[in-house]
């Protein structure tokens, strides 16, 4: 269960605070329900900034969110009471929590003009309305519905063009130029890119009919992970041969991507040398002194490097019934080895059989690589949840809080199982 509260602003006025009220989905980037409640509520549009405070939940659900929100249009002064509107949120039913409609705000506090400087762009005001007019720049006049909103993305619907913004951080790959090297390739495989700025993190996508494939029949499973990789196979010689630098905080140094080129996507085999930097778990250290040999092994395992999704599952996915998948959310692609795509797969959807026929090519060993990759793969995902907490501000921090010591000792377990005492 997810009780809600919100700090509202409009411009340099701290408004109020309002809430709790329950909410019908559990999960804290789900911002959607909120901005209802909130529209209705208030007589205006309103848009969820950023998560402020989170009492008792855990793993990005439940508990009483505190959220920021902001009025794109000045809400009238007479907000007395709650009602109930179009969706089901309603006044908490947790007699401990008081619920306090509307609250003032002492001043001083940090909603208005809060200057933390790992704040996402579209977590403040300027930044939310600049993307959002970017965007009506291109589709014309529309409605903007927000859907989610997190430290990796904002996610907007825009009904009146049929169109998605989608907004991501600097540490993102450049999902539009990704998503035009595949069309080049493949153009079912990926969206219909409308309007890009790599440089400020905004991409127009348009919409894809149908349904998320969490789901997804084996079918679906099997012709998506072949068309996949066929255009991983294709692209092979179209990667730029790159070695990037890494930052202090471990995170890749990308160069601004303008065009449809990959120059800007990072080579997650050199940035397995910032795994040196996390903490410490059980037999990491033994783990690490084993990485060239185990990036050795895998490559003897005959499978050439190109470019890897880094979360392809189904739920990454979009199709209408019976027709071909479209493959979404390229935010973590990089420059590496495909068995990671293969050991997601498998995670989600229990079995890696459709990659491993997709990848079983003359003098390739696909089901080995999946063993010795694992380890590999999980440590470069302990350093990429690093890099999600280097580079976010703290109040979101807790989104993967944790999730670095985890995936290290993943990556031990795998290296434990390949490599038995």
């Amino acid at each position: 269960m997810r009780q809600v509260s919100a700090v509202v602003t409009c411009g340099d006025t701290e408004f109020g605070r309002f809430g709790p009220v329950e909410m019908p989905t559990p999960w804290w980037n789900d911002v959607a329900p909120v901005v209802t409640w909130l529209n209705g509520l208030l007589g205006v549009p309103v848009a969820v900034l950023r998560l402020v405070d989170v009492e008792g939940g855990k793993f990005m659900r439940d508990g009483h969110v505190t959220y920021h929100a902001e009025a794109l249009a000045n809400p009238p002064a007479n907000v007395e009471a709650w009602e109930h509107h179009s969706i089901d949120a309603k006044p908490s039913s947790d007699p401990s929590v008081h619920l306090a409609v509307r609250e003032s705000i002492p001043l001083g506090e940090r909603f208005v003009a809060g200057d933390e400087p790992l704040r996402a762009s579209w977590a403040t005001v300027e930044g939310l309305r600049a993307a959002l007019d970017w965007a009506l720049a291109i589709t014309g006049p529309s409605e903007v519905r927000q859907v989610k909103t997190w430290n990796l993305a904002g996610l907007f619907h825009l009904p009146g063009a049929n169109a998605w913004l989608k907004t991501t951080p600097p540490f993102a790959a450049s999902e539009s130029s990704i998503i035009s090297a595949l069309a080049a390739v493949d153009p079912t495989l990926v969206p219909q890119v409308l309007g890009a700025d790599p440089a400020h993190g905004w991409m127009l996508l348009a919409h894809i009919p149908g349904e998320d494939c969490w789901k997804a029949a084996p079918e679906l499973v099997t012709s998506t992970v072949h068309r996949f990789a066929r255009a991983q196979q294709k692209m092979i010689t179209g990667i730029p041969a790159r070695t990037p630098q890494l930052g202090q905080a471990g995170a890749v140094e990308r160069a601004p991507t303008t065009d449809a080129s990959l120059h800007d996507l990072a080579d997650r085999r050199r940035i397995l040398a910032a795994a040196e930097r996390l903490a410490p778990v059980p037999g990491s250290d033994d783990l690490l002194t084993q990485v060239p040999a185990l990036e050795e092994e895998l490559a003897a395992c005959g499978l050439p490097y190109t470019l890897v999704h880094g979360d392809f599952h189904p739920g990454n996915w979009r199709a209408v019934p019976g027709g071909p998948a479209v493959v979404l959310d390229f935010a973590d692609a990089h420059f590496g080895h495909p068995a990671t795509d293969g050991l997601r797969l498998q995670e989600w959807v229990g079995t890696a059989d459709a990659w491993i026929d997709a990848w079983s090519l003359p003098g390739a060993d696909p089901r080995r690589a999946l063993e010795v990759a694992a380890p590999l793969a999980a440590l470069t995902q302990a350093v990429r949840y690093q890099e999600f907490l280097d580079n976010i501000e703290p109040s979101e921090q807790r989104y993967h809080r944790g999730d670095p010591e985890e995936a290290l000792e993943n990556a031990v377990t795998a290296f434990r199982r390949l490599r038995p005492a």
